[in-house]
């Protein structure tokens, strides 16, 4: 049995995607509007803003009756810009809030909690960081994530982090990055993106089914698991290969150059952050991990 709480996102949907694909378990998703989300066979939704506690609550019990459960958590206040505008309902959201529920999840079988590059803030040279490297995150926003981590480590569950993630939404009504740009492509219209910072970058596809993979492998996991591409891709590299994959003139992708403290974005970020997965391959046994437009691929040793 697996549950995913905050399940109606961008990875979310891509999770419940790979484990109907690739296992024959069933899922309770949780969403703060479940209003028009269908249940299937293997599917089953259920209302839970974490910020109600009773909700909570109901769901651990829930949880509690169903044996073996594993966990993939996701609820968290994410847009960086956002927690610098709103840094106390952040902290409530993605810390205060994250530490009451994970310790009422303890009975859990596996807990996974998705994280971010943005924990270890700028590589420098080009350097890709490992685990066990020192945390500097450059916002709030990284921040709130590390002090997360943390809480999630300690109650002897595990942390998984993410580089950028981009692939078509499965959300309906809400369109990503990706959709966006393929819009824009396909009237012909240019799109301008950044060429000079570099990120581990993987599909949403590649991500999940990389998750469940872990989740479903009984080998030992490490406590915390950088889970990205081999390949370093600034966004400038993804808009020519959407460019190619679509068939239209790669003039379209307009390379622009992001500093730091620029004033691009409201709040500052990392202008490469780029990771080492070699302990995920090893533990996953591929010998590569690519990144793609299509369904993610990785390769096994």
């Amino acid at each position: 049995m697996y549950c995913i709480i905050g399940a109606n996102g961008y990875l979310g949907r891509y999770c419940i995607k790979n484990i109907l694909e690739h296992t024959s378990e069933r899922i309770l998703a949780t969403a703060r509007d479940v209003r028009e989300l269908a249940d299937t066979k293997r599917l089953s939704w259920k209302r839970c803003d974490i910020a109600r506690e009773d909700e909570f609550d109901r769901l651990a019990a829930e949880l509690r009756g169903y044996g073996k459960v594993k966990i993939i958590f996701l609820a968290a206040y994410h847009n960086p810009d956002l927690v610098a505008q709103n840094p106390y309902y952040a902290w409530n959201i993605n810390v205060t809030l994250l530490s009451r529920c994970i310790n009422k999840l303890g009975f859990a079988d596996k807990l996974f909690y998705a994280s971010t590059d943005s924990v270890y803030g700028n590589s420098v040279g080009g350097y890709h960081f490992k685990e066990t490297d020192g945390l500097n995150p450059v916002n709030l926003y990284g921040r709130n994530k590390a002090a997360a981590e943390a809480i999630v480590r300690y109650s002897g569950f595990h942390v998984v982090r993410f580089p950028f993630l981009i692939g078509p939404s499965l959300v309906p009504g809400k369109p990503h990055f990706y959709d966006r740009i393929v819009e824009a492509l396909t009237k012909g219209e240019p799109v301008e993106m950044f060429e000079n910072s570099y990120r581990s970058s993987l599909h949403f596809d590649t991500a999940a089914r990389l998750l469940i993979r872990l989740m479903e492998s009984e080998r030992q996991t490490p406590s915390v698991l950088n889970l990205c591409g081999d390949k370093d891709l600034s966004k400038y590299d993804i808009g020519l290969m959407m460019a190619d994959m679509l068939n239209v003139p790669r003039e379209l992708i307009r390379p622009v150059m992001i500093f730091e403290n620029d004033g691009i974005f409201q709040t500052k970020r990392a202008v490469s952050t780029l990771m080492d997965n070699t302990l995920a391959k090893e533990l996953l046994q591929l010998n590569r991990i690519d990144f793609t437009l299509c369904e993610g691929t990785e390769h096994e040793i």
